[in-house]
């Protein structure tokens, strides 16, 4: 190309020139065009996917969480009417395709398996994946293709009009260039013969005939270089103007300044539309920009001008416009002003934005957050409600059973009977212990009430009062190996024992008869270095863990099997509660297994502190063994119960243990009762109350504190809500002893007979 146009006539070069110039400009156009359509349409069709995949995610979420296909199949059906979109699934928790569209589709059009979340682009479609969440929980993903067939006609539509007018404006170029170039070549070829005989003779006092008054007539080269020169400084300067206007433009910025001394405001072109005023609604003054401030923000503007030129800082402030159609519009304003040399303002300037769109976000974000709260408190009301009214059935059953168990006489097969049924009753009640730690400890409320605790007692009650019996009845060998010299921890008591319980239980749900657990608690340096770590580990010779699963057993609501007919039972809770405790601990809690059938062994870690002074042995009869003092002490109890089962049984349960009893119903049969026994010749007043705490007309802590006041007596709070503000709202009231429901008759009984003996319950 070099070879060829050194040797062309000059006006075929012209030629070339103009026809390749505007040709590669047609091109950069086009291929600018194409490439920005390009990438617009695919943020938009993938914003549009993402908006479409998480509306379809949040009127999916009972469907998904609720097994309900149905459901699910009908929301996806709605696509029908986005034509893009060609495909969409909508896959469970365990990856598998729970709901498809468009429905005669088999499975194996669909992924087998859904991908993390996010989209892709290939060459006919976009594909997406979008997670399902509910409260922080992933309940399934949904999966979206859409068609992009519409960019490709886009495409063949550009592609038609480029060539189009890249042949037109050829045409037009040559035409063009026919006629102009002769005005141009001629001069050029006499200033090339003038610059030829100046080359030979070198006389730089000859110049080149000037046919035209225009630039190739002056052409030197001093002069094309100042040309050169301004045109590259004018060009810099006009797209530096440029881009600052289309900045303010695109961000609805005006500028302004304000003589304070003439008291004259000049407004940019900006700042008309962004007031929604004429250049003849507005004369340029103070009052008169005032006017356009809405009505409730003027005083507030017109102090923080005053402090602004008084106190010497920046203009700062949003306020709200009213327009000409009356629509108000927020703005803020920012600015600085200028003194003389005396220190007098003279001056402030500055610039105005429209933040209306900023100002809803904030007050939709606001409204999110307000409608965010309070379904987190509707969910903690639920979840106490549930609690209680799962627990409250349980007390008279329970309390059945611990009649019948103090028959005389029954058969042994009545006995194993009210065994299995009480059994079952603790597993419930574990079980909504177990939903309400979850909650608690998703939400961050969980507490510890951390103190320095021997674990091997908390280690000994466990294994007696958990996990002895269950091992027993599978005739598994149950041992434990202390080999630790350090065994104080900083611990929650109650916490650390629940988290040893739930391994030991698993170990025993876990391990087939004759088979054997073994809890080995041992020492190795911490990371500090000034006390060692302690560790329990419990080891077993059970089903094992198969290598995949071991990731995900310390899960909410795993268990390793993924099946819906769980071998083994239970919601899969206890391992992610443990996890939960033993990190809020500041310890570690893990797991190893060689695979299934081979056993398992789960440790946990936790720093040492020294022991407290005088522990060094445990007093003796100190454990959960010891029964204190019988007393045979008869008391008048005024139980007040508006279950009529459970006061009933737990009528029964009292006289039977040698007390009189009365019942109420209500908060004011209970006062009533009281007020007629604390008169004489009436019988002395009540011993006890023992009250629950929901009633009709009232709270029993409302009844207890009435007692405080008038006729003190000690109180027994029953209840179905358990949680540990509900317990100190109980101590708060006066109540001697808060017991969960379902009420387990030894508990209330110890509890009354420290009442009776005058212990502190």
């Amino acid at each position: 190309m070099g070879v060829f146009l050194r040797d062309t006539p000059i006006k075929r070069k012209l030629m070339l020139v103009i026809l390749l110039t505007s040709g590669f400009a047609l091109l950069l156009l086009g291929s600018a065009l194409i490439t920005y359509e390009l990438l617009t349409f695919q943020r938009s069709l993938a914003a549009n996917m993402e908006v479409l995949a998480e509306v379809i995610g949040s009127n999916s979420t009972g469907a998904v969480a609720f097994r309900d296909p149905k459901s699910a199949q009908e929301i996806l059906g709605a696509l029908s009417v986005e034509r893009q979109v060609t495909k969409a699934a909508i896959y469970d928790q365990q990856g598998e395709v729970f709901a498809r569209y468009p429905r005669h589709l088999p499975d194996s059009g669909f992924p087998q398996r859904p991908r993390p979340k996010g989209y892709r682009f290939t060459r006919t479609n976009l594909s997406m994946f979008q997670p399902i969440v509910q409260e922080g929980t992933r309940l399934g993903t949904i999966y979206l293709q859409a068609d992009l067939g519409q960019m490709y006609s886009r495409f063949a539509v550009y592609g038609f009009l480029l060539l189009f007018v890249g042949a037109a404006s050829s045409l037009g170029a040559i035409a063009l260039t026919s006629t102009l170039q002769r005005r141009i070549s001629v001069p050029i070829l006499e200033l090339a013969k003038v610059a030829g005989s100046v080359s030979e003779q070198p006389d730089y006092s000859v110049r080149a005939v000037k046919h035209d008054n225009d630039e190739i007539g002056q052409l030197t080269d001093a002069f094309n270089a100042m040309l050169q020169r301004i045109g590259e400084s004018g060009a810099a300067l006009a797209a530096s103007e440029e881009r600052l206007r289309l900045a303010l433009e695109g961000a609805r910025t005006g500028s302004w300044d304000w003589n304070i001394e003439t008291n004259h405001i000049t407004w940019d072109d900006y700042m008309y539309p962004l007031f929604g005023r004429s250049q003849e609604e507005f004369d340029g003054t103070l009052e008169s920009f005032l006017k356009f401030v809405h009505p409730e923000d003027r005083a507030a503007m017109e102090e923080a001008i005053r402090e602004a030129i008084a106190e010497q800082h920046a203009v700062d402030i949003d306020f709200r416009i009213v327009d000409r159609d009356g629509e108000i519009r927020h703005v803020t304003a920012r600015g600085r002003v200028f003194y003389d040399a005396t220190g007098k303002a003279v001056r402030m300037s500055g610039v105005s934005m429209d933040i209306t769109a900023s100002k809803k976000n904030e007050e939709e974000l606001s409204r999110a957050k307000e409608a965010a709260e309070a379904a987190n408190r509707a969910k903690d009301d639920f979840l106490a409600i549930l609690s209680h009214e799962l627990r409250t059935p349980l007390t008279p059953v329970l309390a059945t059973v611990a009649m019948l168990e103090e028959e005389k006489g029954l058969p042994s097969d009545m006995h194993r009977d009210l065994a299995m049924i009480r059994r079952n009753i603790e597993v419930e009640s574990h079980l909504i212990d177990d939903l309400l730690d979850v909650t608690s400890i998703i939400r961050g409320k969980l507490e510890l009430n951390r103190q320095p605790t021997d674990v091997r007692p908390l280690l000994e009650h466990a294994m007696r009062n958990y996990c002895a019996a269950a091992a027993a009845k599978k005739n598994l060998r149950l041992s434990i190996n202390i080999s630790a010299t350090e065994t104080h921890v900083l611990a929650d008591s109650a916490r650390m024992t629940q988290v040893f319980w739930n391994l030991l239980q698993n170990a025993c749900k876990f391990t087939p008869p004759d088979g054997a657990i073994e809890v080995q608690v041992y020492n190795e340096p911490g990371a500090g270095g000034a006390n060692p770590d302690l560790l329990v580990a419990v080891c077993d010779t059970g089903i094992g863990v198969n290598p995949e699963n071991m990731p995900r057993i310390f899960t909410a609501f795993e268990q390793g099997e993924r099946s819906r007919a769980r071998t083994f039972g239970g919601l899969g809770l206890g391992l992610a509660i443990s996890r939960a405790i033993v990190e809020m601990h500041g310890g570690k809690i893990g797991a190893e297994s060689d695979g299934p059938n081979k056993g398992a062994c789960f440790t946990v870690r936790l720093a040492t502190v020294p022991a407290p002074a005088g522990s060094g042995k445990r007093a003796a009869g100190s454990g959960e063994g010891t029964s204190g003092t019988t007393s045979s002490r008869r008391l008048r109890v005024l139980l007040v119960e508006d279950h009529a089962d459970t006061a009933r049984q737990l009528t029964r349960l009292l006289e039977r243990a040698g007390h009189e009893v009365t019942w109420a119903g209500t908060v004011s049969e209970a006062r009533n009762l009281i007020a007629a026994t604390s008169k004489p010749p009436a019988a002395p007043g009540f011993n006890i109350l023992i009250s629950d705490l929901g009633l009709p007309d009232g709270s029993g802590h409302e009844l207890m504190r009435d007692l405080a006041a008038h006729h003190p007596i000690p109180g027994i709070a029953l209840s179905g809500y358990g949680m540990k503000d509900d317990i100190l709202d109980s101590m708060a009231a006066g109540f001697s002893r808060h017991i969960t429901k379902p009420v387990d008759w030894q508990e209330l009984k110890q509890a009354i007979q420290k009442i009776a003996t005058g212990e502190n319950a």
